[in-house]
């Protein structure tokens, strides 16, 4: 995104339609993994064996929403749609973890705990720290955090993180490229400092503060330091649901296509039919329906890519500038996800004097509420006009960026929705706190009702219900 570094602060979702190995063989012997989702809510146990018979293993289950990963030879795609039970399948699709270079927070001494001046984000959304005296939780209320992990020995985190965090990563990493990742259960240490940056939004105590200070956090590891498969995310959705989470947080977000896509062979010319994202898409909206059924809200980051995600011509444009690199296109509908899904908090992000960030998704219907995620206008200004040094040295970034924890103890800059989005969870958490449990479509209408300031007409595209306010939520 940037020369200098990047300031991306959410999940780029990449549809992984790659041409597979067959187009280089012509018997397309190459294994491929595939999503597939079950007409029920359960696998079949003669599952496994009928995946071994077309010489292929199941890599992943999901079986409380009927949903699977498997890695079948390409040429053996059309008889796994065709088991039994089988409601839809796809090429799996893989989310990305961009390589991001932070703004280091290296010339503030944390031991004198003056960080609170630096949130100017935590401020707007607590009326300059009032809400504090209102409310800031407690641990009788979680919030699940499905990201990077959680630095679990961060001075201002390990007050509030709860036992019972669980890393979702499997031995090897993604496809076996990450051999560092032994698989254990219990390994959800951040490696790349995303998760502690959104925890310490929401429940830092210490020399920064997050918006609910006191409330419990507990790490869903789905990521370390590449991509990651969306059956991992779908299994963190529904443990955290299991474990009976108040909140699930998820920073998180890209593109699913409802249609087709096509991959043309640069030798030959010929078109191949690679099918759609229906399996993944279905599995999210599953999971979500089981979050929720289980009593947890799930509160989703609206995106970073500037789009109007309401318009579908609009994102199929951004889909299929995104996939030329690799020879593909695609042609039907495009939804970002898990954002479109039905009962999820979409999120979108402001700047200071809460305008719209420049990078932040947005559209009716789609966005939900508003929460300070920052901004990059000034980084933008200053790179154009070849003045980038001048950016850092005066720290203009103080200005328009997020500063929260790291993965090392310490603490960065960083803007996105996903900076946004744990200022909302937290808000829901305080909720919570102050109220008791509630199902979750009540929480949701209590959290548009009572904590923003709200917004009329055309201003509802941007910010759906209104700018988040801690303060205004526990008056």
């Amino acid at each position: 995104m940037k020369k200098f570094f990047a300031v991306i602060a959410i999940f780029i979702l990449l549809l992984s339609f790659l041409p597979p190995a067959g187009h280089a063989k012509a018997n397309g012997s190459k294994e491929q993994r595939y999503s597939v989702l079950f007409n029920k809510n359960s696998i079949p146990s003669t599952f496994d064996q009928q995946v071994k018979s077309l010489g292929g293993e199941v890599t992943y289950t999901v079986p409380e929403i009927g949903f699977a990963q498997v890695k079948v030879p390409s040429k053996a795609f059309g008889k796994l749609k065709g088991i039994s039970g089988v409601s839809t399948a796809n090429p799996s699709i893989k989310w990305n973890l961009p390589k991001t270079h932070k703004i280091k927070a290296s010339n503030i001494n944390p031991g004198n705990a003056v960080l609170w001046d630096k949130q100017w984000d935590i401020q707007r959304i607590t009326n300059n720290g009032e809400s504090y005296k209102l409310g800031t939780g407690s641990h009788d209320v979680v919030v699940g955090v499905i990201d990077t992990g959680i630095d679990r020995d961060h001075p201002d985190l390990v007050k509030n993180l709860m036992p019972g965090s669980k890393n979702f990563v499997p031995a090897g990493g993604f496809q076996g490229t990450e051999p560092y990742e032994n698989g254990d259960p219990n390994a959800f240490d951040d490696l790349h400092g995303h998760g502690s940056h959104v925890a310490g939004s929401i429940a830092a105590n210490g020399a920064m503060l997050g918006v609910a200070p006191d409330t419990g956090i507990r790490a869903y590891r789905v990521f370390g330091t590449s991509s990651a498969e969306t059956s991992w995310i779908i299994a963190a959705m529904v443990a955290a649901a299991n474990d009976g989470v108040d909140v699930i947080s998820m920073s998180l977000g890209g593109f699913d296509v409802k249609g087709q896509i096509f991959y043309i062979d640069p030798e030959t010319g010929k078109k191949e039919n690679l099918g759609n994202d229906v399996a993944d898409f279905k599995a999210y909206k599953r999971a979500v329906d089981y979050a929720t059924g289980k009593g947890s809200l799930v509160v989703v980051a609206a995106g970073n890519e500037s789009l109007n995600a309401t318009n579908k011509k609009e994102v199929m444009e951004y889909i299929n500038l995104e996939l030329a690199e690799y020879g593909l296109y695609a042609v039907g509908a495009g939804f970002e996800v898990p954002g479109t899904i039905p009962g999820v908090v979409t999120v979108s992000a402001t700047g200071p004097k809460d305008v719209l960030a420049n990078y932040s998704n947005y559209g009716p219907g789609f966005i939900d509420i508003a929460a300070v995620g920052g901004d990059a206008r000034m980084y933008d200004q200053y790179e154009a006009e070849g003045r980038f040094d001048e950016y850092i040295n005066k720290r203009l970034f103080e200005q328009e960026f997020n500063l929260s924890a790291g993965e090392d103890g310490g603490y960065y800059w960083s803007i996105g929705t996903s900076m946004a989005t744990p200022k909302v969870s937290a808000v829901a958490a305080l909720l919570i706190d102050k109220h008791g449990k509630m199902p979750p479509k009540k929480l949701e209408d209590l959290l548009y009702k009572t904590a923003v300031d709200p917004v009329k007409g055309t201003d509802k595209k941007n910010f759906g219900s209104g700018h988040l306010n801690a303060y205004r939520a526990l008056k």
